[in-house]
């Protein structure tokens, strides 16, 4: 674990190894990615008062959105002639240990949070595709594109992620977060039907 944990302040300093390093037991990076899951649902208070509820959406959604994310880069780097030999997953749960500090942010000022969360995830988003595009050896360009191409799915991973966790009672959906569902929903088939 202190090896994953090492690797992680590696990465924030922008020292990238080769991927093989990144290879770790599954218990490690399951251990890891679980810890970030389960401190990411600090700062989901909008979401009702079920603390468990809210920590097994966040366990969920941080797996599923890491597991798929590992799997969209490895197709979209080797698409791009990137050198892979080795599973994505284990450099992709270090690059995003700076997670693990960001529900701290919520202890600042309103102003100053958002300002630290926007550096805090450009930050993580350098670190991220520093490390893809060194151990891929494909363009920083090329990576970040890739990494923007996913963003959409993880949008939709995070609504039926939500839809889920509310449905098994987990969640409660602020009242402008279901208005806004319930918008979109009814102007998509209005939108569909005009020429």
């Amino acid at each position: 674990m202190r090896l994953l944990i090492d690797d992680a302040i590696d990465l924030l300093r922008l020292r990238v190894k080769p991927l093989a390093a990144y290879q770790y037991p599954w218990w490690q990076t399951a251990l890891f990615l679980t810890l970030m899951g389960a401190v990411s649902s600090g700062d989901t208070a909008e979401l009702g008062d079920n603390i468990a509820g809210r920590v097994a959406f966040m366990v969920l959604f941080t797996w599923l959105q890491t597991l798929l994310f590992a799997r969209f880069m490895a197709v979209w780097l080797r698409w791009s002639k990137g050198e892979l030999a080795g599973s994505l997953f284990g450099l992709v749960v270090a690059a995003n240990g700076l997670q693990l500090i960001s529900p701290l942010t919520s202890w600042l000022p309103a102003d100053v949070a958002r300002v630290a969360d926007l550096m805090l995830s450009l930050a993580g988003l350098v670190v991220l595709i520093n490390a893809l595009a060194k151990v891929s050896q494909v363009s920083v360009l090329r990576t970040l594109l890739g990494a923007l191409l996913f963003a959409p799915l993880s949008l939709v991973l995070l609504a039926a992620a939500l839809s889920f966790a509310k449905t098994a009672g987990w969640v409660e959906l602020p009242p402008d977060m279901v208005e806004m569902m319930r918008q979109g929903a009814a102007s998509a088939p209005a939108a569909a039907v005009k020429p």
